[in-house]
């Protein structure tokens, strides 16, 4: 006892010593070659969790270290620096550059390689140059950075998606949208993760370079790398925003003085209620969106591991609309076995609810609509405090009845777990298992009451609108086992060989059902009790279930000598169950060769300055298995009601929607890629050239002119149509200025893509041409605005040329160059023709990041050029007959007394949709390691702006409509500005990361 009470005095005798013997190290850290100070270089003890980071200067303070600590100097591009420490007070310490970490390393799927190495198309974005501040997508961050990768989003709707297209449309009636791998996992909604947890999107845009996915590959492949912890201290992240919308621009209408004035000028019967109403302002508001994200992460030599939890709410700038969404995320990471084994495992959870509002059409609820036809003279309220209507014009209503009376709701819940081993079974020989689950499930409600619609006028009147009520329920759930074989192995220092072989199967199963009814006996209840539904009809009740396989082998080997001479070769057959049964699998091949002349002796010993010039050329087949589930088999349903000949009674009429087609097969992607990268004066400038031609071929097409006499349906799947696609791309990243307190990166990405049709037919079913992207309104009953036809380019306009007004009738140029009333031909073939295009002469972006001291700023710029645009909107507010019944734009006051309304394709209505765009500018200031706040390594407060301004000569709300391919299932449709589009936003944010 006696032994441990000295032992114990002595250890307090020598506690204050050993307190004393802790010091504070400072010192600068700098770029060897430029001497300049490194920011953010991480100065940690070995060994311990005790670090910090240098600031903007390069300086740093080091708290609680004793004699002997191994302080360690690590910085992403640098070799490690190290000393010991002997009771120094100050010191300078130089790290020097590590030429391999500097060489980028991409994602090519099922593995990666160094930039420099890389012989496909593939572009890479890292976090630090996307878009900032508000993005209702992850992708939205990628806008405009990635030439050849067309991103758009035709108005502001918090609860609607990008089209993203890579190198143009795609296909018919199959799906046109990319592959996304997030973290190794195919088929992730990437709405299910945080913008926060993103490290890099990779974009392999070539077929040789997505062929290593088969039939998923055909559209491109983007990965997403997130966040994953690092060895040493534990690291905790908090970022805040909160952020305002407001409507960009609203549709030009006429004001109620404007429209008074134009109903004198006319001199028609007008009743005036008396209102003097911006009907667009009663529908719309300034959005507020909040956002909140929490990480930590932390590891040491054998483990790893990162966590993160958001929620963001988004409210729309449309009275009603938002979306909250709640994402949760774990990565972990283990190695045993002497790091022989490395396992991966990831863990993600999203919650999301949407409130939507009616817009998409003209019916009696679509709120666009309702306010813009709304004539500015009626009040919005009568005096008893009711909405006020009239019912002064067939299918005229209030807006804000919609608004406030109808509910349309869902909650979706999404799931993914993956877990992966990987194995070193000897040098240079991995096995790699790894399996992933996915889960979406969705349930939604919406809900119109019964009420009583009084009308306001000489004579009042009642209509009763019958209440409406459905639920729906849908999930859809994905599971998959890939197993791989790499072998890595360098023959005499020179000759680098890498082989893979795998093996792949998914299962995917979805169900889903939905009832309905109408007249509620009680509006109170909602459509939460559908048997309070006096109305239930046949066809009111459906349900659904599917599943389908596939599986894939697929195998590459890759080689190079001395980092000069490239060639990869790779094969993968597919195998689907949603294709005939005569062509359930298919094969893809791709080869892929480069030269990188840079590392010549005749170039490296005479051109310094020259880091790079590699010429790439490649060649591959991807496929498209995007296709409706059940079109290679016969598929029967509900397809209306009627009435037994002999009881009398209702029944259900079942039918054929398609015939079988035991051929159908894969969409084909056959393309030809020509590649340049270049690097000078150390890669401060660098970038690449492609030209690329693809051949789609084998397209899916519901062909409807199937003879009936000799088949259960008019409608049979078959592979006919060809696209050509040709194109140009360019990217050029320049470091413009380096110095102590300033710099400037700049970033330029150029692209043209031109798309031919080259057939739309299999040589036993064909079409001459198909009429697509169909117009509605009052008076517009199946106008088409652009047709399908071989030789031309999609997205062609097909109508009437405009050639002037006469006796109050529109004059038209016809085919054979005489003059003809509009009215006479009426929607005949005979004298249409092409008037316009909706396919760009080319896309370009501009991006620039700074930094001065303590400040970081960004801005990207974005132009869209030669592209035309069919102004449908102007075609119906623009029509003068609506005078005195519906409201109007100034187009149909200067028509007025001329002409009437224009109810076919014409190119009066074709205008010039080219813009140049600031999609994003952010500004921000950062506290290194702050004196005011004990704790934090880091403190940055920002601002940002998105939309800021668009320059264009396009009379309508905004240039930016689709015009790249793909408008929900209709691949083909682009390029016509419809008035039921949701409004574009101008969204400021002003936002705070922490970091401790």
């Amino acid at each position: 006892m006696k032994t441990i009470y000295k032992k114990l005095l002595l250890l307090l005798l020598l506690l204050p010593f050993s307190v004393l013997a802790q010091s504070t190290l400072s010192g600068t850290v700098l770029e060897k070659t430029s001497n300049l100070p490194l920011p953010g270089v991480n100065v940690t003890v070995e060994g311990s969790q005790n670090g910090t980071s240098t600031d903007f200067d390069g300086k740093f303070n080091l708290s609680n270290v004793k004699k002997g600590d191994k302080i360690v100097f690590s910085y992403i591009g640098y070799k490690d620096f190290s000393i010991v420490y002997e009771a120094q007070t100050n010191i300078t310490v130089s790290l020097e550059e590590d030429a391999s970490e500097l060489d980028e390393v991409v994602v090519i799927g099922y593995g990666s390689v160094k930039k420099k190495d890389n012989t496909g198309a593939v572009s890479k974005v890292s976090a630090e140059n996307l878009n900032q501040g508000t993005l209702v997508d992850p992708i939205q961050g990628l806008q405009g950075k990635a030439a050849g990768v067309t991103i758009t989003k035709q108005g502001g709707d918090p609860n609607a998606g990008f089209n993203v297209r890579i190198r143009g449309a795609a296909g018919f009636a199959a799906g046109g949208g990319p592959l996304y791998v997030v973290d190794g996992v195919r088929g992730v909604d990437i709405t299910a993760i945080a913008p926060e947890d993103i490290i890099s999107y990779d974009i392999l845009k070539d077929a040789a370079s997505t062929a290593i996915y088969g039939a998923d590959g055909a559209n491109g492949v983007i990965f997403i790398t997130t966040k994953r912890g690092r060895d040493g201290k534990t690291n905790i992240e908090y970022n805040t925003y909160v952020a305002i919308d407001e409507v960009a621009n609203k549709l030009d209408l006429l004001s109620a003085s404007q429209y008074r004035k134009a109903i004198a000028d006319k001199g028609v019967a007008f009743t005036d209620n008396g209102g003097n109403t911006d009907w667009q302002d009663q529908i719309y508001r300034s959005g507020i969106t909040t956002n909140h994200q929490f990480a930590i992460s932390g590891g040491n030599e054998s483990s790893n591991y990162r966590a993160s939890i958001a929620h963001t709410d988004f409210e729309g700038v449309i009275s009603g609309s938002g979306k909250t969404r709640t994402i949760g995320r774990l990565n972990v990471t283990q190695k045993s076995f002497n790091d022989k084994l490395v396992v991966d495992m990831g863990i993600s959870g999203t919650i999301e609810g949407n409130s939507y509002v009616n817009y998409g059409g003209n019916g009696q609820n679509d709120v666009l609509f309702q306010s813009f036809q709304r004539v500015p003279t009626d009040p919005v309220y009568n005096e008893n405090g009711s909405l006020f209507e009239t019912n002064s014009v067939f299918n005229y209503y209030n807006p804000l009845a919609s608004l406030q009376q109808i509910e349309n709701n869902r909650d979706a819940k999404r799931y993914t777990g993956n877990l992966s081993l990987d194995y070193e079974l000897t040098k240079g020989l991995n096995a790699k298992v790894a399996l992933t689950y996915l889960r979406n499930d969705d349930e939604s409600t919406y809900f119109e009451p019964t009420y009583a619609t009084v009308y306001s006028g000489q004579t009042l009147s009642t209509e009763l609108r019958r209440g409406f009520g459905r639920r729906t329920y849908n999930n859809w759930e994905q599971s998959m086992l890939e197993a791989t074989l790499t072998y890595k192995k360098t023959f005499g220092e020179s000759h680098n060989l890498t082989l893979l072989g795998g093996y792949s199967f998914r299962g995917t199963n979805w169900n889903g059902f939905s009832a309905q009814g109408r007249n509620p006996i009680s509006n109170q209840l909602g459509s939460d009790d559908l048997q309070n539904f006096e109305d239930v009809l046949l066809g009111d009740i459906d349900s659904n279930k599917g599943e389908r396989k596939d599986i894939g082998m697929f195998a590459r080997a890759m080689y190079d000598y001395d980092s000069k001479y490239y060639l990869t070769g790779m094969i993968r057959r597919d195998g689907s169950s949603v294709f005939g049964r005569n062509n359930q699998w298919g094969y893809f091949p791709s080869v892929q060769a480069a030269w990188n002349v840079a590392n010549e002796s005749f170039i490296a010993d005479n051109l310094e300055s020259l880091n790079l010039l590699k010429f790439r050329a490649t060649w591959g087949i991807s496929g498209n298995s995007n296709i409706p589930a059940g079109v290679q088999d016969f598929r029967v349903g509900y397809v209306g009601t009627g009435i037994d000949t002999e009881t009398g009674n209702p029944i259900v009429n079942l039918g054929y929607y398609n015939n079988p087609n035991p051929d159908l097969k894969w969409d084909e992607n056959q393309e030809i890629n020509l590649g340049l990268d270049f690097g000078l004066f150390k890669n401060k400038v660098n970038g690449s050239v492609e030209y690329y031609k693809k051949t789609l071929d084998q397209l899916l097409i519901a062909n409807n002119n199937i003879p009936i006499e000799t088949n259960f349906s008019n409608t049979t799947y078959i592979n006919g149509g060809k696209i050509e696609n040709e194109g140009i791309e360019a990217t050029l990243n320049i470091n413009l200025v380096e110095s102590k307190n300033f710099t400037w990166n700049t970033t330029l990405v150029y692209s043209t893509n031109k798309q031919t049709v080259e057939a739309l037919g299999n040589g036993y079913y064909d079409y001459d041409f198909i009429d697509v992207d169909f117009i509605s309104g009052p008076g517009l009953v199946g106008v088409s605005t652009q047709r399908m036809q071989v030789g031309y380019e999609l997205g062609t306009f097909f109508g009437f040329e405009y050639a002037g007004v006469s006796e109050g009738k529109w004059l038209i140029r016809g085919n054979d160059g005489e003059i003809h009333y509009l009215d006479d031909v009426g929607q005949s073939d005979e004298h249409k023709k092409v008037i316009g295009n909706a396919l760009p002469d080319f896309e370009a972006g501009w991006s620039n990041y700074f930094t001065f001291k303590n400040w970081d700023m960004s801005m990207s710029f974005r132009a869209v050029v030669g592209h035309d645009i069919y102004n449908a909107t102007n075609m119906v507010f623009g029509n003068p007959d609506y005078l005195g019944s519906r409201n109007v734009n100034n187009e149909a006051v200067l028509l007025n007394g001329t002409v009437g309304g224009a109810y076919q394709t014409m190119d009066y209505y074709i205008e010039d949709g080219s813009f140049i765009r600031l999609d994003n500018i952010n500004l921000g200031y950062s506290f290194n390691n702050p004196s005011f706040a004990k704790g934090i390594s880091k403190l940055r407060l920002y601002a940002s702006m998105n939309n800021v301004f668009t320059l264009t000569n396009y009379g309508g709300i905004d240039p930016e409509i689709n015009f790249s391919g793909g408008n929900g299932s209709n691949e083909i449709f682009f390029g016509t500005d419809k008035y039921n589009i949701y409004p574009k936003t101008r969204t400021f944010t002003f936002g705070l990361n922490i970091a401790f």
